[in-house]
Formats: structure tokens, sequence, C-alpha cells
């Protein structure tokens, strides 16, 4: 009877599938020991604050160690002032021809380039080369032998004196510890190479080629200066930063003059050597009719009544020689003066918009910003060490992760330094 109704129970009905809307419970979510899916970003996440608060302490002295830093450079590093300068350049026919006759009009053409046109047919200098003539070797040069006034030297001196003066006994000092290596270089290839070569000098006693001292100069001056063009206004702005007021507001002032003079040279290039050949072949032509005159009038103080052809041939041949002689001086007379005429009228015209004057605020160093940096340099500096020291420790209770960390240690420290460091 009960093995007749177990078989019945049994042989039952089956209990009713998953699809009637009951799951089963085997399903996903179901059952005694299931519970909610956890969320991979909130674990992550708390990991991430557990190590935060495990490694405070270590955060907190990076940061504060990087603020000291921050702040100690903050107030001993020099201050640094920025004169500019704005530029623009008036534009001209070509040709050189000014608009009504007006010197200096702005020309009536279509702008090219930044919106400034150059003019004139002499020259490939654009607007856009502006920057470039600035800081080219010719420009840098002249403003490194004017004479400007130190805020730290005694006397006014070149540029060249100021960066090859003697140093005092911090420069000395750091010399010969900090920058021992540079001092080190720099004599080593003065024994290799020799003593520097001396420079040359033009007629007028201006060096050609750069001597070291002025090398130096050069390349310092370099960093100094910067330029930018604007394409809608065709503004070009020059800055130049230095360590004193007075001295950046000089330094804009030779930088500006030594630029327009610069641009001046190279747009009149041509004209310019087309004004030497026609100045000396009239220089020739002048030469060459007062021979002739002359011999015309000693032909005629010897024969003042000449009878004979051949004396009459004579006559006439210096003659025509004087009177083609004076023809070609003419000619000559008349392309000098024009050449000279377009020379003046192809001068380019870089006008002044804003004057370099001594700027009243320092423009470097910005102390608020670099604390801040500080702050934020250490803090993220902090937190890398903290998670890479985290990481270690989870790497040194793994055996397999243990074995991996060992390999990348033997390959990249030499055996030798283990041992060493191991007795």
């Amino acid at each position: 009877m009960s093995e007749a109704g177990s078989q019945n129970h049994s042989d039952g009905p089956a209990d009713p599938p998953s699809g009637n809307g009951a799951p089963g419970a085997e399903g996903p979510g179901y059952g005694p020991e299931a519970g909610p899916p956890a969320r991979e970003d909130e674990v992550f996440l708390l990991d991430i604050l557990l190590v935060l608060a495990r490694k405070k302490t270590l955060i907190v002295r990076t940061t504060l160690v990087f603020m000291l830093l921050g702040i100690t450079y903050a107030l001993l590093a020099p201050e640094e002032f920025t004169s500019e300068v704005r530029v623009v350049r008036e534009a001209q026919q070509k040709g050189g021809e000014l608009p009504g006759g007006l010197p200096g009009g702005i020309g009536g053409g279509a702008l090219s380039g930044l919106g400034i046109s150059l003019g004139g047919a002499a020259g490939g200098l654009t607007p856009q080369a502006y920057p470039d003539v600035l800081k080219s070797h010719e420009v840098r040069q002249a403003v490194v032998r004017d004479t400007f006034r130190f805020p730290d030297a005694e006397r006014p001196m070149t540029y060249v004196e100021y960066v090859n003066r003697p140093p005092g006994p911090l420069g000395i000092m750091l010399k010969y510890t900090l920058f021992l290596p540079l001092t080190l270089k720099k004599n080593l290839g003065e024994i290799i190479s020799g003593p520097p070569v001396p420079a040359g000098t033009t007629d007028a006693g201006a060096p050609v080629i750069p001597s070291e001292e002025e090398d130096e100069a050069l390349e310092s001056i370099v960093e100094k200066v910067s330029a930018s063009v604007d394409k809608e206004t065709g503004l070009m702005t020059i800055s130049v930063t230095a360590g004193g007021s007075l001295l950046a507001s000089e330094l804009a002032e030779s930088f500006l003059d030594h630029f327009k003079k610069r641009v001046r040279a190279i747009r009149t290039e041509k004209v310019r050597e087309r004004l030497r050949f026609v100045k000396g072949r009239f220089e020739e032509a002048e030469q060459e009719l007062e021979n002739v005159e002359d011999r015309l009038a000693q032909f005629l103080e010897r024969n003042q009544n000449p009878t004979t052809a051949t004396l009459q041939f004579r006559r006439d041949r210096l003659q025509r020689q004087v009177s083609f002689k004076e023809q070609l001086y003419s000619e000559l007379q008349s392309q000098h003066t024009q050449t000279r005429l377009d020379l003046q009228r192809r001068q380019p015209v870089v006008t002044v918009v804003e004057e370099p004057v001594p700027p009243t605020e320092p423009s470097a160093p910005d102390r608020t910003l670099v604390v801040l940096m500080s702050l934020l340099l250490g803090g993220i500096l902090g937190m890398g060490i903290s998670f890479g020291s985290e990481s270690l420790e989870q790497v040194k209770d793994d055996d397999e992760e243990q074995e991996k960390l060992d390999e990348i240690r033997n390959r990249l420290i030499p055996t030798r330094w283990q041992k060493h460091k191991s007795m």
C-alpha cells in the first residue's frame, strides 16, 4: 500500500515549467544562498578609498614637502619683466610708388599675406617672415653689441660683456658643484679643438665672425625675445623679457631699431645693387667724358684752324666722341637720380603702434600658480607612491606574482649588485 502510494506519488504530475511565470528553484538570482549581484565599480572605488585611508600620512607628508619647495621657489625666484612693442607695416603700391604722391601713405592695392602688403617688387620678404627676421643672426648680433644698464651691474655695458662677466661667489660654487659636468665638457672641448678662432673685422672695425663670447650672448638673448603676428589686424607684437623693468624696455627698443633696419636692408637689396651698378657706370662715363673733352681741347689748341682733311677728320671724330659721351653721361645721370628716388620710395614703412615702456608689474614668477602646481604635483606623486607600495605588498602575498617580480628584478638589476646588497 505504501509502495503503491509511493509509486502513485512518484508518477504524479511534474512540477510546472518555469515558462508559466514561476521560475524554478535553480534559476539565477533565486535560492537560499543567492543574493543581490555585486557592482564592480563600487568595489573598485572602495579599494581606492581604502588605500588612500591607509596611506594618508604618506600622501600628506609628500604634499607638504612639495608645497614647501614651491613656496621656497616662489619667494627666491628672481622677478622678470616683459616689455611689448606693437608695429604694423603700411602698404605701398607695387613698384614703390605712393598713391596720390603722399609720402608714407597707405596703398590701395590688395593686401597680401597677413593683410599687410610690403609693396614694390624689390626683395621677397613678406610679413609672415617678420618674426624670423626679428630673431635673425644679424638683428641679435646688433643688439648684443649695444650698451644697456643692467640692474646688477655697476656701469653700463654691452650685452656681450654682461653675459661673459666674471661670476660671483655663488656662480663659482655652482660652476664647480652643480654645473661641474658642463664645466668639464666646455674645458675638454677647448683642449680638443684648440683656442677659439679670433673674430674677423671689417674696414670699420666691426666683427664679422662672432667670437666665442658673442656666441654665448647670441644664445642667451634669443630666449628673451618673442614675436607674434595677428592675422586679422596685421599687428606684430614684440615681447622682450628681462630681469629689470628698465632693461626690458631698453632691449625692446634696441630690437625694434635693428629690426626696422634689417627689414629696410632686405626690402631694398635689389634696388641698392642696381644703384651701385648705375653709380659705377655713371662715374666711369663722367671720367671718359672728361678725357675726351681734354683730348678735344688739346687738339683745338694745337690746331686752331685745321686746313687739311686729316686734321678736319680728327676734329670731327673727337667731337662725335664728346657728343656720344655727353649723351651717355646724361642718360646715366638720369638713371642714377631715378634709382635713388626709387630707393627712397621703396623704403618699407614700419609704423610703431605702441612704443616700449618700462613695465610696472613683473610677468614672472606667478607665485600663486607655483604653489598650486606644487600642491597638485605633491598630491599626485603621494597617491602614486601609495598605490605603488600597496601593489607591492599584495604581490608579496601571492606566490605567482612574487615569482614574476623576482624575474623582473633579476633581468633589470645585475647579479653582482644583488649579491652586494644581500651582504
